[in-house]
């Protein structure tokens, strides 16, 4: 079938995922995976729950987004579902970037952020980390472009403090900043307080 792909896609490299040994008796932090079995409860619930998959579901998910919103302590309206965090990253890739609005991320970061500009068809820059692998924020302030942060970033590890990203948001307020907290609860401070204080 590849034959009939658009010639758009020709010079797309695609992303390499992470090795999964195959041996599975390794935790791989970077993908987020646990050394925990889900809770009892939990797997009590997901039996009830299995119950209700023959019906469609809430395409709207109000009772998840409330959840959420909840939990994180913001609005309804301020919480996407998708199938992924991928997902959510490749719809703010084609939802705010075109060829006048080019993206702009660090050069060593998420393997998949070139891969949602190429795809989309939008031109990117990177900017090269410091000698000690952190961010160069001074580098990404008031590019006039939309920027993708991991933080804290892969694979280096290493987060920004939460002043920093504001420093960032204050100094292009007419562009989106995305703030990947993909790896937030190994350690970093979340932005999700800022979202209310930034359009």
């Amino acid at each position: 079938m590849s034959r009939f792909f658009s010639s758009k896609f020709k010079n797309l490299v695609p992303y390499t995922p992470g090795e999964q040994p195959k041996e599975m008796e390794y935790i791989k932090l970077n993908t987020n995976e646990s050394p925990f079995p889900p809770s009892r409860r939990s797997v009590e619930y997901t039996a009830k729950i299995a119950e209700k998959l023959r019906l469609y579901p809430d395409p709207d998910m109000k009772e998840l987004v409330q959840a959420l919103a909840d939990t994180y302590g913001v609005s309804p309206r301020q919480v996407v579902v998708t199938n992924g965090s991928d997902e959510t990253l490749n719809f703010a890739f084609m939802a705010y970037c075109d060829e006048n609005t080019p993206a702009r991320f660090a050069d060593l970061t998420y393997g998949f952020y070139p891969v949602f500009a190429e795809l989309n068809g939008i031109p990117y820059e990177t900017v090269p980390l410091n000698e000690d692998f952190s961010v160069p924020v001074e580098k990404l302030c008031g590019t006039g472009k939309f920027t993708v942060l991991a933080n804290p970033n892969a694979p280096s590890g290493l987060a920004l403090p939460v002043s920093e990203i504001e420093r960032l948001l204050k100094a292009d307020p007419d562009h989106v900043v995305i703030v990947d907290e993909a790896y937030v609860d190994f350690g970093a401070e979340s932005c999700v307080p800022l979202v209310d204080r930034y359009p």
